[in-house]
């Protein structure tokens, strides 16, 4: 974090100006891609409107406990409140919280914020109807952990909502979502840390290891989860719904492909549900 006196744009949404003028004095103005992070930032709302969307389609949000695992400036966070949800929101470093707390004052909503590690999460077993985890999962240290402790904080007939992007997806191969450098995705932390700051000439890396979707759905079955959609039976369901009649009974050839396209395609969205019984 890094004190400046640089000033922030006007906000497209008023109620997010506090939080672009804080976000704005703590962000490091030396990095280059600063502008393109406080851009970012202040978008997130859209993306995060369709999102909730997503998950609305799911399980309704009115009144629902929901917790923002990686709440980051508390986009989403705000948007799931405003639509009824009662939001905790957690992040490991407090100054970033701060931003959520702007940011939610500004919208009027009200949100219980923590400083937090996603890989020991401070609340009871079966505490959350709803859990987010939204394009955070690269940066966590132990993301398998993660989704464990997910697993455990939700409710009996609550949901996982997961979203990531795929280590081996050939668009990252090119250039990393978070650098724009060629094959960081594919390292490990460490090496990844090098990697970056050599190409960048200067320090700064906080991503972990990338996660791949497959993976991401296994560990969530063995932790007790049914899978009730990701983007592998979204593959399914259009292979089913184009394919030829002759070719239906090709259920293996169907299957293989869905699972390639949940570990290849740049993000991949995996929704999943805690049995009622357990």
């Amino acid at each position: 974090m890094s004190q400046n006196a640089a000033k922030a744009p006007r906000a497209n949404d008023p109620r997010d100006q506090a939080f672009l003028d804080y976000w704005g004095r703590v962000i490091d103005w030396s990095d280059p891609a600063a502008p393109q992070w406080l851009a970012h930032f202040e978008q997130r709302v859209a993306e995060c409107k369709k999102l909730a969307d997503q998950v609305q389609t799911h399980r309704a949000l009115l009144g629902a406990r929901v917790l923002d695992i990686g709440c980051q400036t508390g986009a989403l966070a705000c948007v799931l409140a405003e639509r009824g949800a009662e939001v905790t929101g957690i992040e490991p470093e407090d100054w970033v919280l701060e931003a959520a707390r702007k940011r939610a004052e500004g919208w009027n909503v009200t949100l219980t914020l923590q400083t937090a590690m996603g890989e020991a999460l401070p609340f009871e077993d079966n505490t959350f109807d709803i859990v987010t985890f939204v394009d955070v999962i690269e940066h966590c240290s132990d993301s398998t952990q993660c989704l464990r402790e997910i697993a455990r904080v939700l409710a009996p007939g609550g949901i996982a909502y997961v979203y990531g992007p795929n280590r081996f997806a050939p668009e990252w191969f090119v250039k990393d979502p978070h650098y724009g450098l060629a094959l960081a995705s594919v390292l490990s932390h460490n090496l990844g840390k090098r990697y970056v700051e050599w190409r960048r000439g200067r320090k700064g890396y906080d991503v972990g290891v990338f996660p791949v979707g497959s993976q991401v759905v296994r560990t969530l079955t063995r932790a007790g989860l049914v899978i009730e959609d990701s983007t592998a039976q979204s593959t399914l369901r259009t292979w089913h719904a184009r394919a030829p009649r002759v070719l239906r009974h090709a259920q293996t050839l169907a299957r293989a492909w869905a699972e390639l396209r949940l570990s290849a395609v740049p993000l991949f969205t995996v929704v999943a549900k805690k049995p009622r019984d357990v």
